[in-house]
């Protein structure tokens, strides 16, 4: 996620917004979700009812996100039935806007929790959980406040030198310390998270959904991480040639963050809730690459990648299924270096070509019991104050054409990171391809996804779901392209699909 400006702190009825400083001037995290609910109309009522400070419902304060999202969006056409809702990371709401009423397109609560004066933080939270047990609906909580702190840097958490003194890695603002000394940090990391998950289950609450951004905190293999674990003496007598094989180093870290994740935030949730969904921030099975670059990373030489044009690909190993997790959560956002990565003649396609590879990757190796809430992030992700003067950024209409292409490669639904700044841009998108795509959702709940080829040179990028014996299929073409192309699927047959420019269609299987 990129650096922003950090905004005061906001706080009303409808979130939990306890902000956590990021260093390096990391934007602040919001959780705010969307969704449709038969009964949702009750809850505009009820907030009306409920009392606020000042003993009166506050109105939608003009210009806020509130009012936002609901001008720049509509009710929902079709039915969502049992599908997940369309979760949106990081707007901010006004501190007057306390009690805020909802209006017909279905806006739910999103509660955060905080992790400071639990008595008092865990007040609204609650009580949102409570209302929304009322109406029947997902409770759905961000812990992102409670999850980092493992290293504190106390000096027992630290990499050890030859001459018995500790030492941290200063190339990640967080400076960790050594991957085998974090053990000793579970049990305070778990007495920030558990009574915020007993409250809820003496309150007879539900927990549906906990969801993190969980990143900045734990051993990493990149920047200077193999580097400082080669002058640490408990990482050389853990990990055997470590001077040579990176891939023993990085099996090793990414080890170590499951179990951290696993013993920290989802055990202590499935003694309680078994049945949540519990996700974090680019943990989703892949394809053996990650594709992209957060902007803490810096591009190490000396460290394996793969190159392709200007892009480096990155090894990356197993974490996801042995973290526990029960929702993957991949990240598919515009990062600024991508479409100079890349030397297609249409830029379009520079965009295209990057994202789908890291989007088919988890679309292809997740289990299908797994749902995937994708991050997406549509303006550019991380971009300098002056841009190149061939740069082009990725249209609105293509980042649809994305989004589709993501829920016909086994994508369940969308987590919209969004800077406030971004917000109207950013809801029109990706609000119009989640509605629109409920008018097929007998492909979208039953479907198997069957393409996830991406050609290497700008061309037709297809997707499609089959159910039975007929594909729901979309087809978006870059530069010139035949009128009908023909695809294989898995069986070998071959489906022949014609052009439909921005549509999905509905072929029969041959």
């Amino acid at each position: 996620m990129r650096r922003l400006t950090v905004r005061e702190k906001q706080s009303c009825a409808l979130c939990w917004h306890s902000h956590r400083s990021r260093t390096n001037g990391h934007p602040r995290q919001n959780f705010f979700v969307i969704q449709a609910h038969p009964i949702l109309p009750l809850l505009a009522a009820l907030l009306a009812w409920l009392p606020s400070r000042g003993g009166a419902a506050a109105p939608i304060s003009r210009g806020s996100d509130v009012e936002i999202i609901l001008r720049e969006t509509q009710p929902l056409k079709f039915p969502r039935g049992k599908r997940l809702p369309l979760y949106l990371w990081t707007p901010n709401f006004p501190a007057d806007a306390d009690d805020t009423k909802l209006d017909a397109r279905g806006i739910a609560l999103f509660a955060r929790w905080d992790g400071k004066a639990f008595a008092k933080a865990s007040e609204l939270p609650l009580r949102v959980a409570r209302l929304q047990k009322k109406l029947g609906l997902e409770t759905s909580v961000d812990a992102t406040d409670l999850t980092h702190g493992f290293y504190d840097k106390s000096p027992a958490t630290g990499h050890l030198d030859k001459d018995g003194n500790r030492f941290f890695d200063k190339s990640f603002f967080w400076s960790p310390g050594c991957p085998f000394a974090v053990q000793s940090r579970y049990d305070a990391m778990r007495a920030r998270m558990e009574p915020w998950i007993e409250k809820y289950r003496e309150a007879r609450l539900r927990l549906d959904f906990w969801a993190a951004d969980w990143e900045f905190d734990g051993p990493n293999e990149w920047n200077d991480g193999w580097a400082a674990a080669r002058k640490c003496e408990t990482c050389r007598a853990k990990i055997p040639n470590l001077d040579t094989d990176f891939a023993a180093f990085q099996s090793a870290v990414r080890k170590v963050r499951s179990e951290m994740q696993r013993e920290v935030f989802v055990k202590p949730i499935q003694r309680r809730f078994p049945n949540a969904h519990i996700g974090n921030y680019a943990m989703n099975a892949h394809d053996g690459r990650r594709y992209w670059w957060d902007f803490f990373e810096k591009r190490t030489a000396g460290l394996p990648m793969e190159k392709e044009h200007g892009a480096l690909y990155r090894p990356w190993a197993r974490e996801f299924e042995d973290s526990g997790y029960t929702v993957a959560m991949p990240v598919i956002y515009t990062w600024f270096n991508i479409h100079g990565d890349y030397p297609f003649a249409n830029h379009q396609y520079r965009w295209f070509y990057n994202l789908m590879l890291e989007a088919s990757g988890t679309g292809r190796r997740s289990p299908p019991a797994i749902p995937r809430v994708t991050f997406v992030h549509w303006t550019t992700t991380n971009a300098p104050k002056e841009l190149p003067a061939d740069f082009e950024a990725l249209t609105e209409a293509n980042y649809e054409e994305l989004l589709w292409h993501l829920l016909l490669r086994g994508h369940d639904t969308f987590a919209m990171w969004c800077p406030g700044p971004e917000l109207a841009q950013e809801i029109r998108p990706v609000h119009r391809v989640y509605a629109a795509a409920l008018e097929y959702r007998e492909f979208l709940d039953l479907g198997q996804p069957l393409f996830f080829d991406v050609p290497k040179q700008p061309g037709s990028i297809v997707s499609a779901l089959k159910v039975g014996q007929r594909l729901l299929v979309r087809r978006t073409d870059f530069g010139l392209a035949p009128d009908v192309v023909e695809m294989k699927m898995l069986d070998g047959t071959t489906v022949r699909v014609p052009r439909s420019a921005g549509k999905c269609a509905i072929l029969p299987v041959p």
